[in-house]
């Protein structure tokens, strides 16, 4: 089949912030009430968020003639050095890094940021960046909250960020197998909405859905809402290829293999350490006929947990099965009008379970009952 790209233009990330800043509403006056009382906020300490143009950044280390180079390989449009581009991949979306955007002084960044449309071109770029001693950052959708994407540049002469956004085609789909080979600049959304034309679904929903890419889910061995029924990413992943600076790594051939050490292993949960993740093969299933998601209360966080535990074991098996503590149910079950002096009212306590059923609606109403 040829390549199949998303046909809807992606929405940016806010840079410094969450979601999409068009969208962006003010927090409800209970809801900030709540805030000064549980953390001791008030309205008048929050740092305001900064305009990306007013945020200084470090000087650029990068030599010119490295530069040149560089676009010579992937054409000017896609070696980008201003000072937008360098601000918006500076940092991921820990609270570390959103303080780190807002504080005052120059904020490392990289020196610019390489945007790569095939596996040859990462690895021209890997080549060149390697030889002249530049350090390269894979960049997927930037929600990493684990450092993985802050600049370092160290003893390196420059740092780029390689962002894999034009790597986002669904390469083939193999319904016997049910097999689907995907680029991994795809974000979720995009790969959920390419895989649902054909009647499959990926079932992979963390809560950087939104916008983190395949390559991250892979990098960083994520888990998402519905691990429980699809299993966390690495385990949906049967093949990969990997772009290094020595050249290529194909890992991996079957579902099931015993001819020696898994070495899918190394770069699932790497962070992009060990090279670019240029190609995924990942299991696929076909999409749901009946979803049902319903909310129990549980007593306490241990007979929850124990009521978990004993589906888990003992099934029947739910397809997303998630345990709130006391405080954050009460947060999450709080409604604004219910919030007075910081704290919220929800009767009558306890923890609450959210738990899932995917799958044929025969299969479903019998798991569920």
């Amino acid at each position: 089949m040829a390549l199949v790209r998303p046909s809807v233009p992606r929405d940016e990330i806010s840079w410094s912030g969450w979601g999409d800043p068009a969208q962006a509403s003010a927090l409800p006056g209970a809801l900030r009430g709540l805030l000064r009382d549980a953390l001791g906020i008030s309205p008048g300490d929050a740092t305001q968020r900064p305009a990306v143009a007013g945020v200084e950044l470090a000087p650029s280390r990068l030599d010119p003639a490295i530069e040149d180079e560089l676009r010579a390989l992937l054409g000017a449009e896609h070696v980008q050095s201003d000072h937008d581009s360098r601000a918006r991949h500076a940092r991921g979306k820990s609270t570390i890094d959103l303080l780190e955007l807002r504080a005052a002084g120059p904020l490392t960044a990289p020196d610019a940021v390489l945007v790569p449309g095939s596996h040859d071109e990462v690895l021209a770029v890997l080549a060149v960046c390697s030889g002249r001693g530049v350090a390269v950052v894979p960049f997927g959708g930037g929600t990493s909250v684990v450092g993985g994407v802050a600049p370092e540049a160290g003893r390196f002469a420059g740092l780029v960020a390689l962002d894999t956004r034009r790597l986002n085609a669904l390469v083939t789909l193999d319904e016997e197998s049910r097999l689907a080979v995907l680029e991994p600049g795809l974000r979720g959304p995009e790969a959920e909405a390419l895989l649902a034309q054909r009647g499959y679904t990926l079932g992979h929903f963390p809560q950087s859905f939104e916008y983190a890419t395949l390559g991250g889910f892979a990098a960083a061995r994520s888990s998402g809402q519905a691990s429980a029924g699809y299993g966390r990413f690495d385990e949906r992943v049967l093949a990969l290829r990997l772009a290094t600076p020595a050249g290529t790594l194909a890992l991996g051939r079957a579902p099931k293999s015993a001819a020696g050490p898994d070495l899918r292993q190394l770069v699932l949960g790497s962070e992009g350490t060990l090279g670019v993740i240029t190609a995924l093969t990942v299991a696929v299933n076909p999409a749901p006929e009946q979803r049902v998601y319903e909310g129990w209360r549980l007593p306490s966080f241990g007979e929850g947990a124990a009521m978990l535990r004993r589906l888990a074991q003992d099934g029947p098996p739910a397809t997303i099965l998630r345990l709130s503590d006391e405080a954050e149910t009460a947060l999450n079950l709080a409604r604004p009008q219910e919030l007075t002096a910081g704290e919220p009212t929800t009767s009558p306590g306890g923890c609450l379970a959210i738990v899932g059923w995917e799958g044929e609606t025969a299969a479903v109403a019998r798991r569920r009952a």
